[in-house]
């Protein structure tokens, strides 16, 4: 009895031992051609295909299988790339938007930081420039007082005469226009010259020390006297056509050294006339 069951159990031991060995037994290609799943024993008893058995459908590793669309034997299939998603354009009124990349981030553009922009200085006022002033020249007043001119070229000083140069600036007035003193002085000449400067006087300047002349000056027009001091603007005589004239005109001289004196000399005198014509004070 005991002996029996011994028996028994060692039939089911071996039967089982089988089994394990028909499972280890099995390769992994044939595993692969099955789909990846290794036959077991439940397999072989029901019918199914037992390794190195033949079977109804195409024997492992055979051409079969290749032309089937089955994978090769020991080699895993390889995987289908999928295709690249197309871009899109999206036009938004009237204007192209630039698609998105792969990841779905935006395209950032970078845009230059905005300047400050710099703030205007207020400019200042353009002072409005004093008229020139002639060097050399003083303040003082027109020595004729209403209208005149200052003639043509033979009337400036430098001009020629018969037998000498002119040595002053003729101003043309009507006889009788009053002559005054330009800067205060002194009254140092009065004279006449029948034959050249006719009736003439000389005031030296108090501020500057330079001789002032007036020559043609109209007959018993003379109201100062030599030693006489006057202020700017005072009456002298009145301008006439004494000596060699040929009008009425006022010829006047500067002079600096004094006049007629060793060392002395004539300045030309228009642009001290022109100063005085100015307004200058």
């Amino acid at each position: 009895m005991v002996m029996a069951r011994f028996l028994r159990a060692l039939s089911l031991t071996v039967a089982l031992g089988a089994a394990l060995a028909t499972l280890v037994a099995v390769s992994p290609a044939a595993a692969d051609a099955n789909g990846g799943a290794a036959p077991t024993a439940s397999d072989a008893t029901s019918g199914g295909a037992t390794p190195g058995g033949p079977t109804g459908g195409p024997t492992q590793g055979t051409a079969s299988s290749e032309t089937t669309g089955g994978a090769k034997p020991g080699a895993k299939p390889p995987r289908r790339a999928l295709p690249a998603k197309p871009r899109r354009v999206v036009k938004a009124k009237g204007k192209t938007r630039r698609p998105r990349g792969a990841t779905g981030a935006r395209r950032q553009v970078r845009r230059a930081p905005a300047t400050a922009k710099a703030k205007r200085r207020p400019t200042a006022p353009t002072a409005t420039p004093a008229d020139p002033v002639a060097p050399g020249t003083v303040a003082g007043r027109f020595p004729v007082v209403g209208p005149y001119t200052f003639g043509g070229e033979g009337s400036r000083f430098g001009a020629g005469r018969p037998g000498h140069v002119h040595q002053g600036q003729d101003v043309a007035a009507a006889s009788g226009t009053p002559v005054v003193a330009p800067v205060a002085g002194t009254v140092t000449w009065k004279a006449n010259q029948p034959g050249g400067a006719g009736i003439y006087l000389v005031v030296r300047g108090a501020a500057d020390g330079r001789d002032y002349v007036f020559m043609h000056l109209k007959r018993g027009s003379v109201v100062v006297a030599v030693g006489q001091t006057v202020a700017a603007g005072e009456a002298l005589a009145q301008v006439g056509a004494t000596g060699v004239a040929s009008g009425p005109h006022l010829h006047f001289e500067i002079w600096v050294g004094g006049w007629q004196a060793s060392g002395g000399e004539p300045i030309d005198p228009l642009p001290q006339l022109q100063r005085w014509a100015g307004g200058s004070r």
